[in-house]
């Protein structure tokens, strides 16, 4: 009987063990797909953001796209979330009659369980009707994080490129 009970137990301790460690819910890697779906995301994000940000000058915007703790280090300066909405407001005050166009060519990214990290250069156009005011170019990366499920923008990264 008590061979029986030890065998018994063993069969038992090893089915448990195998439904254990073949449980796809515990330590189960993203797809490829999946993570190559969220750095899509991200890069829509940032491209969204600086539409809504910087081109619409829409303040309601900040924290849709950045997170409560967002920093941005822009040649030297240090900005977060409440100078962004400062610059915003200026912005509105003294905006003239021009259209900023943005465009970006990403170079690199890297997924890292809930960040991904982004570089890439960062084109603006600014035009009245159909004249080029000016242009402007940055390098930049940026690093997005995953709250309550939705990607945000936790840190952005500027240099301007030339003059």
């Amino acid at each position: 009987m008590k061979k029986c009970i030890v065998l018994l137990s063993f069969f038992v301790t090893l089915s448990c063990d195998r439904n254990i460690k073949s449980n796809p819910s515990e330590n189960t890697e993203l797809s490829e797909f999946q993570k190559q779906s969220d750095i899509y995301s991200v890069k829509n994000l940032i491209s969204n953001s600086f539409q809504s940000i910087f081109s619409d000058l829409d303040s309601t915007a900040v924290l849709k796209y950045y997170t409560n703790d967002f920093m941005l280090l822009e040649n030297g300066v240090i900005w977060n979330n409440d100078s962004i909405n400062s610059y915003i407001r200026k912005s509105q005050v003294n905006k003239q009659n021009y259209q900023r166009l943005n465009r970006f060519d990403f170079v690199k990214s890297v997924y890292n369980q809930n960040t991904i990290w982004i570089a890439y250069e960062n084109y603006a156009t600014f035009v009245n009707e159909k004249d080029t005011l000016g242009t402007a170019h940055w390098l930049e990366s940026v690093i997005a994080k995953k709250e309550k499920g939705k990607w945000k923008l936790q840190q952005l990264h500027s240099t301007i490129v030339g003059h």
